[in-house]
Order: structure tokens, then sequence, then C-alpha cells
């Protein structure tokens, strides 16, 4: 049996983070990421720590498309089957409703290969309060989790802090919860926990998606300064999350955006001189954004 972890959590709270975390933490194991985005292109991949693994990544969307569960099973049985890892790490699309993925970890052709050991979960403290009654991701990801890690802690007041963990104890109990910053936390932890089945009921894919849709915009053009900072406050309003890779007057930049933080970082060493950017959101007018984005590049 391979153990596995499952890390789960909202756009943007951090699961990538986190998982740079893991893959230093785990060295010393042949270790096998299972990286799920809601995009058709990769991003998080790319931010990754070096490490004794190897990435799948699958790009084509939610596990809720029956094209990417069948991707995703049929993976997850070559890893366990052909790769035979001493690990098998997934993180999960944002979107992902856990149940699902436990649904399809349990099909008999996996669950004779595949034991689930841990399943984090990671809650956006500044977010999570304006999306917690609109969408049912987030919730079905702390119901399933063996550890919540309530993370930006550093990025809110001591009152919405205390909101959240409010709001994360109503909906489960008699689950270690941690307070923290950057996903930091004592990762052996993690040797103590046990996965609680939640005894998922039904076929995968019986469930029904939040409605949230994501665009690819992609370019080997660049943006000038002036132009970017139009693009920037005409995407913010649209936006749930955004991230991804673009050029602008000759600097590369790894952005990193959600609905209430957006950072953008100089890249040393991108190889890559193009364009490439995943916006995610429950109202994406994808002609009237990709028209201006086309309007605001320029040849390099």
């Amino acid at each position: 049996m391979i153990p596995t972890v499952l890390l789960t959590g909202f756009l943007g709270a951090g699961k990538t983070t986190l998982l740079n975390r893991l893959i230093d933490f785990y060295n010393s194991y042949r270790t096998v990421l299972l990286i799920n985005e809601f995009g058709k292109v990769g991003i998080d991949g790319e931010r990754l720590n070096a490490g004794n693994y190897e990435k799948i990544e699958l790009n084509r969307g939610s596990l809720f498309c029956i094209c990417v569960r069948t991707d995703f099973i049929a993976e997850v049985e070559k890893i366990a089957t052909q790769l035979k890892p001493d690990l098998l790490i997934i993180e999960a699309t944002g979107l992902a409703d856990t149940t699902e993925m436990e649904k399809m970890l349990a099909l008999p052709n996996l669950k004779s290969h595949i034991q689930l050991e841990t399943c984090i979960c990671l809650v956006d403290c500044t977010t999570f309060l304006k999306i917690k009654d609109n969408l049912k991701a987030p919730v079905s990801q702390l119901k399933s989790a063996d550890l919540i890690l309530i993370n930006k802690t550093d990025l809110v007041s001591d009152e919405q802090k205390s909101q959240v963990r409010k709001a994360v104890s109503a909906h489960v109990s008699r689950i270690p919860v941690i307070e923290t910053r950057y996903a930091d936390f004592p990762l052996e932890t993690l040797n103590a926990l046990h996965h609680r089945s939640t005894q998922s009921a039904g076929e995968p894919g019986e469930g029904r998606p939040d409605p949230v849709f994501s665009l690819t915009l992609e370019s080997d053009k660049r943006f000038d300064e002036a132009g970017w900072m139009r693009f920037k406050e005409f995407i913010k309003p649209h936006i749930m999350r955004f991230k991804g890779f673009v050029q602008i007057d000759g600097d590369a930049r790894y952005v990193d955006a959600t609905m209430d933080s957006w950072s953008e970082t100089s890249l040393q060493n991108n190889s890559s001189p193009s364009i490439r950017l995943v916006i995610i959101g429950q109202t994406l007018d994808n002609e009237l954004i990709e028209k201006r984005f086309k309007e605001l590049v320029i040849d390099g």
C-alpha cells in the first residue's frame, strides 16, 4: 500500500507553499506529486522546490469533469502499479470536493494500492468568511480534513481570525486546527495523524460543482508598464484567483492574486519570455477579457 497525503484548500489558500514544505520534509522518500490545477496550463508546478520527486500534472480543469476524473483514476493506477513510490502527495484544485476524491480513491482498482493517510485542509483567513456560504467546496474540504490550517493569519485582525475560527468550528469538531503564516507548522505533527473515512456514498461524479470558471491567457508578446497597470485595474473586479507569468518591459514576474490580495515577484531565472495567466471567477466574460488583453499586449 502506498501512503498518500491529500492537500486541499480553496483557491489561493497556500497549498503550493505547503507542498514545498512537504517536498523538503519528505526528501528522503521517493515521492510522486499529483497536481490538479483548474486551468489549461500548469502554473503551480513551476513554483516547486527541487527535490526527490516525480511530478504529474492534470491541467484540464476540475475533477468534476469526466475527462479529468478518468485521467486522475488512470494516473493514480499508473503511479500505484508502475512507479510504486514510497509516498504519493496529491494537491487538489481549490475547487475540489474532497468527498469526490475519496470516492475515486475508494474504487476497487485503486483501493488495493492506495492508503489515504492524511487529508490536510488549508483555510485562507482573508477570504473564508466571504465564500463559505456561497460555495460548497470550502466546507466540503473542511469536513474531510484530518488537520486544518487556518493560514495567512498575519494578514487579518485578531477579530477576523476569531470569526474564521468560529466559522470553521461550526462545521467540524475534534479535528486539530492550527493557525499558520505561510503554511508553517511542525510537520512532525503529520506522523500522528490517520485519515478518518467520511464514508462518502454514491459514485464519483454524482456531486455538482460550484459555478466557477477559468480562462487561460497566453501570448509571446509583452506588456509595457502602463498597459499592465490598465489590465490589472480591468481584471481585479472579475477574479477569485489570478496567477501566472507575465513579461513587463523585459521584467519577468510571477503574479499571485486572490479577491483580497495581489503580489508580483520578479523572476531571476525565467527561461520563457511568454505570458501565461490563469483567471478564475464566477462571472467571466471571456470574450471581453480576451479582447482587452489583446489590446494591451505589445510586440517584444
